[in-house]
């Protein structure tokens, strides 16, 4: 039985029995790179050990007739499986052999109780579809053999945390087929440390390299807790495009005891960049090495130390994006102004991505595949146009142009209106908007209720007695589960304000001719005085279809719309409007 196995006897064939993050260590190892030492605990020490413990059939029958999308009932089932695991002694072999590799490895390192990080390394990590990056857990500064073996087990049971079950399911992988490896891993006191990405990741340019560096310990970059340095480099020219410094706010460090601790960086440190121009093309260099040994991108973990470079780890980037996408702001320059905090941002991107989606298959149209629909750059959102302009690749290029230019920027003026076509899916749309026009009216005051009823469930919590989990847990409840909904109907009626105005136009321009464009302006603002003369029999379709139209159109203020029918939310007030601010 192969409990352990050391860096040096691993490589990219061995993801079975070291997963993903410890069988590239193995690899870097073996082309010379420099690696700090370590070891891996390998997939059949954490098999042997369910089977020892008898948890096996345990976790199946927690995972019976689980409800993935089910937020609480994923959770609830996570911590059922890591109680079972955090409460279940190792065997004794296993523990030996954890305990001789860590002698070893502070004997070659010449420390008595060598600071090592644990890190956990699925089966299914770190591979070119799905990194599975910060589904598990990793512990930094442990010291010591029973501390080395505690975290280990901590290790096995964040294999069934519930953002890893999650993600185990959003990517098709079976749960009982992922095992957990442990990377054992010499820490390095970093100086400097930070990400190198050997292709830039913004906007998918291969010949540009992107990273971010601070003092300490390269958690607090990868964390998101400080601001880092940003430097862009050419890498056919060798050269620094841009050094943006960043205020790096803290830094991480050694605990005396174990763990980190988080320290206030100078004013000095603040301003002064973290790497040299020579240091910044030196890494860039070695990272050009790694990719080089892959053949594709990568995502480096680095660190600094007595101007030695040391590799971390590396991975594939999984969501780079085509250099052909084109991302834009202008929907989000009036909503969002300034920079966003890395929270919103992970709350908000998911957001605007359900939003989108929602409106395309409301409409028909299928969902574009291995390209992103939000992309984000220093801290903005941007549409993918390219996602959109996919979505809508079945309609006429006649049809699809001005239909993106309203979805990318439904505030805004998108040159000709809409032009008409015979196809399926354009049918298919104008049939869903209609649908849209004469339900949605009807079904929004229940869906605002039970959205009011939600606000207050979580506005009635104990913020004194409720833990920082909970509280984080309720807000992301209430953003995604609940506002999601609300979210998703008021973007389609977003959209479908555009495109009802302009079809409105369409209507009113046989029988009103040049007075079409004031008119209309009149229906939709609510001006007084407009009285829409009784049509003959042939008409009243017509008149019974505008006054669709301005049903779905009087949801929002009627301030809100000018006269030419574009929007302001900044303008927007009262309650239909349904932006959460």
């Amino acid at each position: 039985m192969t409990y352990i196995l050391s860096f040096n006897e691993v490589g990219k064939d061995r993801i079975a029995d070291v997963g993903g993050k410890g069988a590239n260590l193995g690899e870097l190892v073996g082309v010379g790179l420099p690696v700090p030492p370590g070891f891996c605990i390998t997939a059949e020490a954490y098999r042997d050990f369910l089977i020892e413990a008898g948890l096996q059939e345990p976790i199946r029958e927690v995972l019976a007739d689980m409800q993935p999308d089910d937020l609480e009932d994923v959770k609830s089932r996570s911590e059922a499986i890591q109680g079972l695991i955090n409460q279940s002694a190792i065997p004794a072999e296993i523990e030996s052999g954890i305990s001789e590799a860590y002698r070893k490895l502070c004997e070659e390192l010449e420390q008595a109780e060598l600071p090592v990080a644990v890190r956990s390394s699925a089966t299914a990590e770190d591979l070119p579809g799905a990194s599975f990056a910060g589904q598990q857990e990793t512990y930094l500064n442990i010291r010591g053999v029973p501390s080395l073996l505690e975290h280990s087990r901590l290790c096995w049971a964040s294999l069934w945390s519930h953002p890893a079950i999650t993600y185990r399911h959003e990517q098709g992988f079976e749960h009982e087929k992922v095992f957990l490896c442990i990377v054992v891993q010499a820490m390095i006191e970093a100086e400097v440390a930070g990400i190198l990405f050997t292709a830039n990741p913004v906007n998918g340019d291969r010949d540009e390299l992107l990273l971010n560096a601070s003092w300490g310990l390269g958690e607090s970059v990868v964390s998101g807790l400080v601001t880092p340095d940003t430097i862009t480099v050419r890498r056919s020219e060798g050269r620094i495009l841009d050094y943006a410094v960043g205020s790096k706010e803290m830094a991480i460090h050694y605990a005396a005891d174990g763990g980190t601790l988080e320290v206030g960086t100078s004013e000095d440190q603040r301003k002064t960049p973290a790497l040299t121009d020579p240091q910044v093309l030196e890494l860039a260099a070695l990272g050009g090495k790694i990719e080089e040994h892959y053949g594709s991108p990568q995502d480096i973990e680095w660190a600094l130390r007595k101007g030695k470079w040391y590799v971390l780890q590396s991975r594939p980037i999984t969501t780079l994006r085509e250099p052909s996408d084109l991302y834009i702001r202008s929907m989000f320059v009036e909503i969002f102004p300034d920079p966003l905090s890395p929270v919103f941002l992970s709350l908000i991107a998911p957001l605007f991505k359900s939003m989108l989606d929602f409106t395309f298959q409301y409409w028909g149209f299928s969902l574009p595949k291995d390209r992103p629909a939000v992309g984000v750059y220093y801290n903005q959102p941007y549409w993918n146009q390219n996602y959109i302009e996919a979505a809508f690749s079945s309609l006429s290029p006649e049809v699809r142009e001005p239909l993106v230019s309203a979805i990318a920027n439904p505030f805004g003026q998108h040159g000709a209106e809409t032009k008409r076509e015979l196809s399926l899916p354009y049918i298919r749309l104008v049939l869903n908007t209609l649908r849209f026009m004469i339900r949605f009216p009807k079904q929004m005051p229940g869906l605002i209720v039970k959205y009011r009823d939600q606000v207050a469930e979580v506005a009635e919590m104990s913020l004194e007695e409720a833990s920082d989990q909970e509280i984080i847990e309720a807000v992301r409840g209430l953003v995604l589960e609940d506002a999601s909904p609300l979210l998703d109907y008021d973007f389609l009626m977003i959209a479908v304000i555009g495109r009802t105005y302009e079809m409105l136009g369409t209507f009113l321009e046989p029988n009103f001719g040049e007075r079409t464009e004031e008119l209309r302006a009149k229906l939709i603002s609510g001006v007084t005085g407009n009285v829409m003369k009784r049509s003959t029999p042939k008409r009243r379709p017509r008149k019974a279809i505008c006054e669709g139209f301005l049903a779905v159109q009087a949801w929002y203020p009627a301030r809100c719309v000018s006269s030419w029918g574009r929007m302001s939310l900044a303008s927007c007030s009262g309650e239909r409007s349904l932006w959460l601010r």
